[in-house]
């Protein structure tokens, strides 16, 4: 067979001479000068059928430059920052999928080939690992980051679901809040990495040793997903079918509702509840104290009348 001819790409700047990502991510197609598949360029003879498509033994081991101000490239800045973002509604998933108050029937007569049949756990063991793997991960964090943050101790072991998404918001609100630091260390942010983004994989007995964000969310997916997934028709790609939940008015607690993204400050947003007719949807007591919420949309459409509000001169006075 034919290899396609081999020609060397003309690259805008030099890649040895950036900062690579501590994750080993690598630019696709984008070989080192020793590589075997350095300049191989599929031609129009491929494309037309003529030829047939030559098998790469890599794909590219060139690194992917890392984020200005950061040692991870910009997709596992994204990635990361989004999971733990999406964090507290995993957990609360996790804690209403355990649920031990959801009515189960255990007592009605079963058939059996087999002796010594017993009845089903009432909850499943990987559910409990990876939500205690994961809010374990989340405190260890913010402890870590803050220590004075007040996130102190555990999360009891019967918390309902919102108590459990309040305690997590609060530890994902920390992390976050000193993310670009982290993400520029580069041993904090490989093990932030592990706790996150790694998949890892059952062993022979069928036991996960760890659960990360991300194989918690592979597994039992999110009440509110970030966006649903727009399938191409007319692309040559497999289709991959998926459950996509419905959306929901999100809430946000009395904290959030205070920053720059909404009111911007504790005094507007007393200001706008006592002026502008903002009211407190839910206040829960959990192991985080007293939590006010709001309604999300609520907040952003006082924000924007309150902005329009501004724009407008001030009326003449008459005397």
């Amino acid at each position: 067979m034919d290899r396609p001819e081999r020609r060397h790409p003309v690259l805008r700047g030099d890649p040895m001479s950036e900062r690579g990502c501590e994750l080993g991510c690598t630019v696709p197609d984008l070989h080192f000068a020793t590589c075997v598949d350095y300049g191989l360029v599929v031609d129009a003879a491929v494309e037309d059928g003529a030829m047939e498509r030559p098998e790469r033994s890599c794909k590219g081991c060139a690194p992917a430059p890392a984020r200005d101000g950061v040692m991870v490239c910009d997709r596992c800045y994204r990635r990361m920052r989004g999971h733990i973002d999406n964090a507290a509604d995993l957990v609360g998933r996790l804690r209403s999928l355990a649920d031990p108050r959801k009515a189960m029937v255990y007592d009605a007569l079963r058939s059996s080939s087999g002796k010594g049949a017993e009845a089903p756990a009432p909850t499943p063991a990987d559910l409990i690992d990876a939500s205690e793997d994961v809010m374990r991960s989340l405190r260890s964090w913010a402890v870590f980051v803050d220590p004075r943050s007040g996130i102190v101790g555990g999360m009891p072991a019967g918390a309902g679901s919102l108590a459990a998404y309040d305690y997590a918001r609060s530890c994902a609100n920390v992390i976050l809040g000193d993310f670009d630091r982290i993400a520029n260390h580069a041993d904090d942010v490989k093990q932030l990495a592990e706790a996150v983004l790694v998949r890892h994989p059952v062993d022979e007995d069928g036991v996960r040793p760890f659960w990360s964000i991300v194989d918690a969310v592979s597994r039992y997916r999110l009440e509110r997903p970030d966006a649903a997934h727009v399938v191409d028709a007319d692309a040559d790609e497999a289709l991959e079918v998926s459950a996509v939940a419905e959306w929901r008015d999100r809430l946000i607690t009395k904290d959030e509702a205070a920053r720059a993204k909404y009111a911007g400050s504790e005094r507007t947003l007393k200001r706008w509840r006592e002026r502008e007719g903002l009211v407190p949807r839910a206040i829960t007591q959990g192991p985080m104290g007293r939590v006010t919420w709001f309604r999300e949309s609520e907040v952003l459409e006082i924000r924007e009348r309150m902005r329009d509000r501004v724009g407008r001169p001030r009326k003449a006075v008459t005397a």
